[in-house]
C-alpha cells in the first residue's frame, strides 16, 4: 500500500489523539485499530508525537534492559 496523503495522516493522527484523550486505550492500540500498513502507522505516530509530545512512546520503543 502506498503512503497516505499528508492531510489523511494528519486527520487520522488527530482522531487517534481524540480517542486517546477519551480513554479508549493506549495510543499504539488506537493507531493499530485503523488497519494501516507499517509505513502509514509510522507516519501517524510521528505526527502524534509532534503535536502531543507528552504521549508516551513506550509501546513503540522496545527496551533491551537485560
Amino acid at each position: 500500500m502506498a503512503a497516505l496523503a499528508d492531510y489523511k495522516i494528519r486527520v487520522i493522527a488527530r482522531a487517534c489523539v481524540t480517542r486517546y484523550e477519551r480513554g479508549e486505550g493506549d495510543i499504539a492500540t488506537i493507531v493499530k485499530s485503523y488497519g494501516m500498513d507499517e509505513e502509514n502507522e509510522n507516519l501517524v505516530f510521528a505526527y502524534i508525537y509532534v503535536i502531543r509530545p507528552d504521549i508516551e512512546q513506550k509501546e513503540e520503543q522496545p527496551t533491551n534492559a537485560e
